[in-house]
């Protein structure tokens, strides 16, 4: 059972490699990118919300997985309910926020 597990792992892992490779060769040969930095760095046209989004998101998404896995052990179904509740209140709080600071701007 344990070699299922493992050919499973290693399998998914190979397949996304091979996936991530061609997504790569295709921007390759659609895009304008000199070099590696560009394609790194988006050739540093994204803008100041987008790039905090991406390190706000990078910074939070471990804790939010674990923590959720945790509250839905504990708690059962319901505890998933009141745990997506109330992180989704943030998020449409800071999303309307966000839409009227873009309306005065």
């Amino acid at each position: 059972m344990q070699g299922a597990g493992y050919g499973v792992v290693i399998g998914l892992g190979a397949l996304f490699a091979l996936a991530m490779i061609a997504v790569t060769a295709i921007m390759k040969r659609r895009g304008n990118v000199e070099n590696a930095e560009e394609f790194t760095v988006a050739k540093r046209s994204l803008g100041t919300g987008l790039t905090a989004a991406g390190v706000t998101s990078s910074w939070t998404w471990s804790t939010t997985l674990l923590s959720s896995v945790t509250v839905a052990y504990e708690y059962g179904i319901a505890g998933s309910f009141f745990y997506a509740a109330c992180n989704s209140t943030q998020i449409m709080i800071f999303s309307n926020l966000a839409i009227v600071r873009q309306l005065y701007i």
